[in-house]
């Protein structure tokens, strides 16, 4: 099967951006969102809801790493794509808190991106007990 150019671009923008997190790039990182985009942390702790627009977006990732003191991971495993402009990324997301807490969630990210942009992300907890009591 050959891939569309859709195809390389969708998944390209989304590896693009998980690279740029992981370097803590966070300019890099804005650079493939569209500036209406949408994060929704699908989670009832104090980071989760619907995080609109790149500055918002932004924010959360930022409060993220001070509520860890750095140590927040991403990493992507598993990339899977529709062909078209959906993404869905099997990540690896951790951290420390500076009071020892920890934790380790695999999670799926599922972003929809157009004209090489992520118009969206849906991150889906993987253990919403645990992390909801991280973030607490």
């Amino acid at each position: 099967m050959t891939a569309t150019p859709t195809t390389v671009d969708a998944a390209t923008a989304v590896r693009t951006g998980f690279e740029a997190f992981a370097r803590g790039d966070l300019e890099a990182f804005a650079a493939v969102f569209a500036e209406d985009s949408t994060w929704n942390h699908r989670n009832d702790d104090t980071l989760g809801g619907v995080h609109r627009g790149i500055d918002a977006i932004i924010a959360f990732l930022n409060e993220s790493g001070r509520l860890t003191a750095g140590t927040l991971r991403a990493v992507p495993g598993t990339v899977m794509t529709d062909g078209g402009s959906h993404v869905a990324v099997v990540t690896r997301v951790s951290g420390t808190r500076p009071d020892g807490r920890s934790f380790d969630d695999e999670q799926i990210v599922h972003f929809v991106v157009t004209d090489g942009l992520i118009r969206s992300a849906d991150q889906y907890i993987g253990d919403p007990t645990a992390v909801t009591a991280f973030w607490a």
